[in-house]
């Protein structure tokens, strides 16, 4: 393109930096200045507060927001773990209590089952004391009963084996005699023998030196057994029959026993 002046066309000459400038405002006067001033500052105002409005207001509403998140977070972290420490305490209290409980269970179960133990001991040595104190009782029933009936029976077996030997007999008779003589040496004389007359005849020349010594009298007596003997005094009268000899002598041997 070929940029020089052609005669039939618009003069053309270079551009300066000049041409790109502002034009120059009108000046203005003071009071039309002011005026403008007062004319634009409430516009201007009005404009600035609408913008920081729509500016501001978002900005307010994302902090309100954000500090309500906090305290909803806040509030449910605290009632997260009020809820956890609540549970753990609940688990903890259970723990201890079931600990407790099983503690105090278990020396209640032991202190019951000791006292039934010491009872059921208590129960089972007073009925072993009562079992010995009946059977002692048993046995002291029976040897009441048993010993006497023994004695009368080992008695009565005597008394049929003495009466069967004469020899036994007459020595018994002596003895009984003699027995009763020095026994009873308080008996005033004279002394009236009565025998029965079967012994008489034996024991009469037996007891020559006691008949005049102590002048005795020998009377056969039908009433007096044989084997037996009574002495009669002025004074006294004893009785030897031979049942009368082994009752004395079966109430001497029970006395013993008892």
């Amino acid at each position: 393109m070929n940029m020089c002046n052609r005669p039939d066309r618009l003069n053309w000459e270079p551009l300066s930096f000049q041409d790109f400038s502002l034009p120059e405002l009108p000046k203005l006067s003071k009071n039309e200045v002011a005026i403008n001033v007062e004319t634009d500052e409430p516009e201007t105002e009005l404009t600035a507060t609408e913008i920081d409005n729509v500016v501001i207001e978002p900005e307010l509403n994302q902090a309100q927001q954000l500090e309500q998140l906090k305290e909803e977070v806040k509030k449910q972290a605290y009632q997260d773990g009020f809820n956890l420490g609540q549970q753990e305490g609940f688990n903890v209290g259970k723990q201890t209590g079931y600990d407790e409980g099983y503690q105090i269970g278990e020396q209640e179960g032991r202190q019951f089952i000791e006292q039934q133990l010491n009872e059921e001991k208590l129960n089972a040595v007073q009925a072993i004391a009562n079992l010995i104190t009946n059977f002692q009782n048993s046995i002291n029933e029976i040897d009441e009963l048993i010993v006497p009936k023994l004695l009368d029976l080992a008695l009565i077996a005597a008394q049929k084996t003495v009466g069967t030997i004469p020899k036994a007999k007459q020595k018994q008779l002596i003895y009984t005699i003699k027995t009763l003589v020095e026994q009873c040496s308080v008996l005033s004389e004279p002394i009236a023998l009565h025998l029965n007359p079967a012994d008489l005849l034996w024991l009469e020349p037996m007891l020559n030196d006691e008949i005049s010594q102590y002048h005795w009298q020998l009377i056969a007596d039908p009433n007096v057994e044989q084997g037996g003997c009574k002495i009669f005094t002025e004074t006294n009268e004893i009785d030897a029959n031979i049942e009368q000899h082994w009752q004395i002598m079966s109430d001497s041997l029970k006395e013993d026993n008892h």
